[in-house]
This record gives structure tokens, sequence and C-alpha cells, in this order.
């Protein structure tokens, strides 16, 4: 059962029946058997009913019965709440055995909940209670009205309990919850750990591929197993680079994927889950805490496996995101393989240029060769006189060219 129950209603104000069985009511929660009665008294009712600043009745069970019939006479509405735990967690709010003054003050505690929610004024809220030590369930019975009640109610949302039973929980079962809500914060920081692992080891396995290994992976022909049993990240690689290209760009996060791909990126990590046993583990730690939590506010075993199944979408959804993140992976390396291209392109443009010019310069440089020789042949060769052409010679040595 969850930590506490909360029940709330009340009988019509217009019914002529109401006023007597709103006051037999309080009869009824004040002395029935197993009732903790007051010290020296015959019934057990305590609360604040004349601004007292105690929570002790003094007057008898009859003058507390008139005053509510007197009420609902006035059509203010009588409302009656049940407040219940199970035995074992009343020994821990309670103590053991149950007492009177532990009831009394844990309702003390929490009373202004009660009337906050059924939006009625502390200066206004009268209630009156008595605490039932029943071995299954102890509880205790809360009768209340707005004194200033003015609108006669025929009908109070459901959520009006609700949030009620909601609150006295955080309230009264506040370390619990905290210790739950720190084992879930730890789980989730656990699986987050281990699927950053896993990335990590898929990234270095990136990493380490070639360009034509990595051009293999848009292949139809590529080797790829029907299972994560063989290579794992040979495996994701060709899985992850065939989802990618049906992805939009700009979309790589789940709640941006078409439906088709969403199935499809789930069946990819609960085949990645089933063949790792860590991750198998992180995940059912992670529902376990959040069960755990689920728990203190349920106890219907087809909602919290409603639940259980929500909060293990919710695991692989965190699983899911993190492959959508590798696969800025693979635009990175195209783009390093687009620049390698590039840079190689440019290398060769720049050979060729080289080489163009080299050829150039030895063809310019061949002519003046050729045209100097010819120019060598005939200043030598004319009828200079001979110490003319012994000076012409040494001018042309000068030149460092060989005559």
């Amino acid at each position: 059962m969850s930590a506490l129950i909360y029940k709330q209603r009340f009988k019509p104000v217009n019914y002529i029946s109401t006023p007597i069985k709103n006051a037999e009511h309080i009869r009824y929660i004040g002395t029935r058997p197993g009732v903790i009665k007051n010290e020296g008294e015959r019934h057990g009712l305590f609360g604040n009913i004349y601004d007292a600043d105690t929570l002790k009745i003094d007057c008898r069970v009859k003058d507390v019965m008139e005053l509510v019939r007197q009420r609902s006479l006035e059509k203010k509405n009588i409302f009656r709440a049940v407040i219940s735990f199970s035995p074992e967690n009343a020994a821990v709010k309670l103590g053991k055995p149950v007492t009177k003054e532990a009831w009394e003050e844990l309702v003390r505690q929490n009373i202004a909940v009660i009337a906050k929610e059924n939006n009625i004024k502390m200066s206004d809220f009268k209630w009156v209670a008595a605490a039932h030590d029943t071995p299954n369930h102890p509880h205790v019975h809360i009768a209340f009205w707005d004194d200033k009640q003015e609108i006669e109610k025929n009908w109070v949302s459901p959520k009006v309990p609700a949030g009620i039973r909601e609150k006295l929980i955080k309230n009264i079962f506040d370390e619990e919850l905290q210790e739950f809500y720190e084992e879930w914060q730890q789980a989730e920081i656990r699986m987050k750990e281990v699927t950053s692992d896993k990335i990590r080891e898929f990234e270095a396995y990136l990493d380490g591929l070639s360009s034509c290994e990595y051009d293999k992976l848009s292949g139809a022909d590529f080797d790829i197993y029907d299972k994560p049993d063989g290579n794992m990240c040979e495996y994701l690689a060709k899985r992850l680079f065939d989802l990618r290209q049906q992805i939009p760009k700009g979309s790589l996060k789940f709640e941006y994927l078409k439906p088709e791909l969403k199935g499809d990126l789930i069946s990819l990590v609960r085949e990645l889950v089933d063949a790792n046993e860590d991750l198998q583990e992180v995940i059912r730690n992670y529902v376990e805490s959040r069960l755990d939590t689920a728990k203190m506010y349920r106890s219907d075993e087809i909602e919290l496996d409603a639940l259980g199944d929500k909060y293990e979408k919710e695991a692989e959804k965190l699983i899911a995101n993190k492959l959508l993140q590798l696969m800025k992976k693979f635009n990175k390396m195209e783009w390093g393989m687009k620049g390698e291209e590039f840079e190689r392109q440019l290398r060769i443009q720049q050979t060729e240029g080289m080489v163009t010019e080299i050829f150039a310069a030895l063809t310019r440089l061949t002519k003046q060769n050729r045209r100097d020789y010819i120019s060598r042949k005939g200043v030598i060769g004319n009828e200079l006189s001979k110490q003319a052409r012994k000076e012409k010679a040494k001018e042309l040595e000068s030149t460092g060219w060989e005559i």
C-alpha cells in the first residue's frame, strides 16, 4: 500500500437526515471500540472547535455532537476525513505502541494542509478528531467545517483529497522521500556514466578507422552481424550510419524524430542493452529507484507496472539521445576527410604548378643559352684585331660562360 491513505467525503447539506447523521458520526469516532481515549474521559476527541490554545476538548461528547448538528442546520458542510497508515509506517511515524499524543502532534502539524486544499481560512477552520488504534490500519478520523461558510457545496473535485494525500505524504515522509530521491539521482548518474563509457569506446573505434574503412560503412556489401554479438563497435557504426542517412539535418534529438525513426532507434538501444550486462543493471537500478518513490503514493499493482514501463522508456530515451550525439561524430569525420582530400588536391596542384614552372624556366634558360652561344660565336669569329678578340674573350669569361 501507499505510505498513507487519505479519504474525504460529506453528506449533502439539503438532506433532512444530514444534521443527525453528522452528529452521530461524532459519537462514532469519539467512543467506538479501539478509540484512544483521553485520560480520565469516556471519549477520545481532540481538536479545535472553540479557538482554544490546546487541542484538548473538555466538554462532553453530547456537547460536540450538538455543535456539529447546529452547524449542519446552518447548511455548512461537515466534512469527514480519515488518515490511515500501515502498521509498519505507523510504528515509524507514531511510535510503538501508538499513543494519542503522537496522533495529536501529527494532525496538528498537518491540519493546515487540509484547510488550504479545501479553500478554508485557518481562522474559520474548525475540526474535531479521534484516533483509533486498530491492528491492521492505525488511523485518525477528522470532522471539519468552515465556520463562515455561506455557499452550500454539493460536490468537491476528487483532485482535492488526492492533492491532500500527496502533500501529507511529502510532509510526513520527507526524510524517506529525500533518501529515495538521492538513490534515483545516483542511479541516473551511474546510468549516464556507463553509457558515456560505451560512447567513448565507440568514438575510439571511429577515430581508428581509415578513410577506406569509413567509406565501406556506406556500402551495401558491408559485412555486418544480425545481432551485436560479434564486434559491438562495428555493428553500432553500421546501424548508426544507416540511421543517420534517414535523419534530417538539425534533428539530432529524440523528440524531434519521426515516429518510425524513434522506433528504429529504440530497437537499436534495446539490442545494445540486451547484449550488455552493465547497461541492464544500471537501467534496472534506475527503474527500481523511481518505483520506490512512486510506491509512496500508489499501491495499485497495474498502475505501478505501467510506471515501471514508463521509467524504463525514460532510460532508453536517455541512451537514444546519447547515440544521436554520436552521429555528430560522423559529420566531423566526413568534414575531416573532406579537408584531407582538399589538402591532397591542393598539394597535387601546387606540385604540378612547380613542375610546370621548372620546365618553363628550363625552356627559357635553354633559349637564352642558345642566343648567348650564337652571340659568342659571332663575336669571336668576326674580323677583329687580335688584341680586340682577346679583350672580348676576357669580357665573356667574366660572365661565367666557357668559350
